[in-house]
């Protein structure tokens, strides 16, 4: 019973993989084909029942491709640019943008429009205008079953096999430069081998002109991106360092003007700003770290980032319910607090100095070290401040005390 249904279902993931076939080509360059077509022809429009052709020729090469997957017998595919259908319509009766090819041909059949040089023939004026596309061997014995075809193609020419007499008479026509004894054919062909050629040389000159506006656009896109990654990383850090963490290493030396219970609230604060700042950093890791390579400084930078993130997080932990802790755990606290502010300067400063250097921009870390300067200045005078009251107070107090001892 087991290998009977190892059998069903190896046949199903072959059918299911042979449905879902996806044939390879490889594209020859332009002009490059031969003369016989065996496996019909057709008109690819820009939508079912147009009479205008596909312009873009990606669009016509994935048609034509659908047309070649949908004929098991197809080895090959050629797509035909607008400008020679009007001599094509001409002299066949019909335009065609898409043709087919089952069976090998001959060397002889074969032309190079690029062998004209300045005085192309016919025969090479008229395939400049067409590309080759050929299966490779491994679709050829892969994909043996017809995929949908494409509802924007219409056949014009059936499939047909060549004789060995019409190939002989058709090596001899390409051997004689395909004269048509056609002025007006061969005159509408000049043209379309000129317009053809102009769009081919500009094609190749085309990619690494699209190349370098997309790379210049990427660019543009990603330095905007990561220099707005870059100031909502400082800002955060501004905030949590030189707002938040003075604030909550300094708090315990004001109790009567920042309540107790506000601690926890300031130290969970500046834990989460802190929290977002270096999620900010991984997540732009190029544009924090890569964007002009690693440095000394930068790494620095992340290392301090990376401690001072931990030892805001055990500050934090230690900050709840500060009514159940030590006199012991409160210095501690205080004193994380207090290397926590230390190492924000650091991070602060050297994070503005970072991005004056890859932005070439205006240092702002001087900018922050005169409010850390005027921060602590402002601490300390409040500390004496208090101090000298809290002394002049208490002197005044015990005089007060001393002089109602001696009434009585």
């Amino acid at each position: 019973m087991l290998p009977v249904v190892a059998a069903v279902v190896a046949l199903a993931a072959a059918a299911v993989a042979n449905d879902d076939c996806t044939s390879s080509y490889t594209q020859l360059p332009h002009g490059q084909t031969p003369y016989e077509n065996d496996g019909g022809c057709f008109f690819c429009a820009k939508f079912k029942g147009s009479s205008f052709p596909i312009s873009d020729l990606g669009d016509l090469s994935d048609n034509c491709k659908q047309m070649c997957d949908n004929d098991p017998a197809c080895t090959a595919y050629t797509i035909a640019r607008a400008a020679s259908l009007h001599a094509h319509e001409y002299y066949w009766g019909s335009a065609a943008n898409c043709c087919l090819e089952r069976e090998e041909y001959p060397p002889e059949t074969y032309i190079d429009a690029q062998n004209g040089g300045d005085e192309p023939n016919t025969c090479e004026k008229e395939s400049m205008c067409w590309t080759r596309y050929e299966k490779d061997e491994e679709s050829l014995s892969k994909c043996d079953k017809k995929q949908k075809k494409s509802k924007q193609c219409k056949p014009i020419w059936k499939a047909r096999k060549f004789s060995n007499k019409r190939k002989k008479k058709h090596m001899k026509f390409i051997k004689n430069g395909c004269d048509y004894n056609d002025e007006k054919f061969e005159s509408m062909l000049d043209e379309a081998y000129q317009q053809c050629k102009a769009e081919i040389e500009d094609e190749t000159q085309q990619p690494e002109l699209v190349q370098q506006k997309a790379q210049q656009a990427t660019f543009e896109n990603t330095g905007v991106y990561q220099r707005s990654a870059w100031v909502a990383h400082g800002v955060f850090g501004a905030i949590a360092f030189g707002i938040l963490a003075p604030l909550s290493a300094f708090s315990p030396s004001f109790p009567t003007l920042i309540p107790a219970e506000a601690h926890t609230a300031i130290h969970v604060s500046t834990f989460v700003l802190a929290l977002v700042t270096v999620v900010i950093a991984g997540k732009t890791k190029k544009g924090l770290v890569d964007i002009n390579g690693d440095t000394n400084a930068k790494e620095t930078h992340q290392i301090v980032g990376l401690a001072l993130l931990l030892l805001v997080c055990l500050q934090t932990l230690g900050s709840i319910h500060p009514e159940d802790k030590s006199a012991l755990s409160h210095k501690l606290i205080t004193g994380a607090g207090l290397i926590a502010f230390g190492f924000g300067v650091y991070e602060v400063t050297s994070g503005c100095a970072l991005f004056a250097a890859t932005y070439d921009t205006v240092y702002w870390g001087q900018v922050y070290l005169g409010y850390i300067f005027w921060l602590i200045v402002m601490v300390v005078g409040g500390k004496l401040a208090m101090k000298y009251r809290w002394g002049k107070t208490r002197t005044k107090y015990t005089q007060v005390h001393t002089k109602a001892f001696e009434l009585t």
